[in-house]
């Protein structure tokens, strides 16, 4: 942490230390008050985390609260393909009143969704709206097993009806060992004549630094490999031997952490030619984000805008504009079980500007919960991809705003206005994942002098 730690100078000295304390209470303890998402896991969990593999029930929830907020209700925001609750049918929008029988309140809503956040099965009280009053229905038991998510969770084509081709797809993590998913929805969109896009991250957490260049850079206008893409601020120790010019990544140097192929000049070829291929030369973009959208998918929204118009139409996002990477322990047997995941560098884009600590502002704001139960994911009526298709084709928007509005939710349901915690661990373990990015002699040179 001395090394690579962004605060590295605020660690304590080592004569304050207290070593005696177990190894994520002596991690918590060396972090700077600034440091809001450095993390340590054991590095199996850890791992598996950052490629898109957890065990889990498959459920994504978000809570609104009814009854004069003295009641929660939970709202299924996505179900993971292949999971239990998949598998159980339990379909966006389904909401449930109870954990393993126990109401939701604004007192117990965290304690009870404890085996949410660990991994673990629980029971859900599926619950219904009839006339203003919740009424509780059967209760379903969710076990839990390894998943493997997928990076693109959906995509489709509209056809507006001046005959725009727009392209709709779904992002839900920045998997760099997943970037065909993207060539091959893109290559699609392009084979179809797509000439607008919607790009969902509203769920979007993060993930690979190196995939949300190669994202960008199948969106983009007049692409070419050797624009840069990422500019880096590292601390002290590393800003010294890494010269100012060399602190950033250009799409091409981002490129082999993405490919399969070994030598990094044939990787760099590779991905160029199938970012090429599958390019979609835009002039603008529109990008659904809210608080959840975070890491990659606010650096895809901030980095992008220096090239390209960016139409942010959502919430304000959660404001991660820094970077890490995984400190494990390499050796063979492995001794030490813990993995470390430390904010390392600060971002910014090609103009070296990454001032977003507070969250990327929408240019038009909106609530996905106005309507509620929540439409399926890429529905026109959804009330985010409905003011996409509205700024894309106005001639669409009376017909698009007529049913979302024909929808329009009951006055009971509230969004949850005392669930910062809950939003808090959702957010927590979501990483720019910077490997790969730093000169490995310069990481040699560094560990020397220390």
């Amino acid at each position: 942490m001395r090394i690579y730690y962004y605060w590295n100078e605020s660690i304590p000295k080592d004569d304050l230390l207290n070593l005696k304390l177990a190894p994520p209470d002596f991690f918590e303890s060396i972090l700077d008050d600034a440091d809001r998402f450095s993390w340590i896991q054991n590095v199996d969990d850890l791992n598996d985390n950052l490629a898109g593999v957890s065990t889990t029930t498959g459920l994504n929830i978000m809570l609104v609260s009814y009854n004069d907020d003295k009641n929660v209700l939970g709202v299924v925001r996505y179900v993971i393909p292949g999971s239990p609750a998949d598998n159980l049918g339990i379909k966006r929008g389904v909401l449930f009143s109870e954990i393993n029988g126990t109401t939701m309140t604004p007192g117990n809503y965290e304690t009870l969704l404890d085996p949410y956040f660990n991994g673990e099965s629980f029971q859900i009280t599926l619950a219904t709206i009839e006339n203003d009053v919740v009424k509780e229905g059967n209760k379903v038991n969710l076990s839990v097993t390894r998943v493997d998510e997928p990076s693109v969770y959906y995509h489709k084509i509209f056809t507006t009806n001046s005959g725009k081709e727009v392209g709709y797809i779904f992002y839900n993590r920045f998997l760099n060992e997943k970037a065909d998913e993207l060539f091959s929805v893109f290559n699609e969109f392009k084979s179809s004549g797509v000439n607008e896009l919607i790009l969902d991250l509203r769920y979007n957490l993060g993930g690979g630094i190196s995939v949300s260049g190669v994202l960008a850079a199948l969106i983009k206008q007049s692409y070419n490999k050797d624009q840069i893409f990422v500019n880096y601020n590292y601390n002290k120790l590393f800003n010294a031997l890494i010269p100012l010019e060399e602190r950033n990544d250009s799409f091409a140097k981002l490129f082999p952490a993405v490919s399969n192929i070994q030598n990094t000049d044939n990787a760099i070829s590779d991905i160029d030619s199938k970012v090429k291929n599958a390019n979609l030369n835009l002039p603008k973009v529109y990008i659904l984000g809210t608080y959840n959208s975070a890491s990659a998918s606010e650096l895809v929204i901030h980095n992008l805008a220096p090239y390209m118009q960016v139409i942010h139409i959502g919430e304000t996002t959660r404001g991660k504009n820094e970077g890490s990477i995984t400190i494990e322990d390499k050796r063979t047997p492995r001794v030490i079980n813990w993995a470390l995941q430390p904010i390392i560098v600060k971002l910014a884009d090609k103009n070296g500007e990454g001032d977003y600590d507070q969250g990327l502002i929408p240019d038009y704001e909106v609530d996905e919960t106005d309507v509620l139960p929540l439409l399926p994911i890429g529905s026109e009526q959804d009330p985010l991809v409905a003011k996409a298709l509205s700024l894309i084709d106005p001639i669409s928007s009376p017909q698009a705003r007529a049913r979302t509005m024909a929808i329009t939710p009951t006055p009971l349901l509230q969004k949850v206005s005392f669930a910062n915690k809950f939003d808090e661990r959702t957010m927590k373990a979501k990483p720019v994942q910077v490997d790969g990015t730093i000169d490995t002699e310069t990481l040699k040179k560094i560990k020397e002098e220390k």
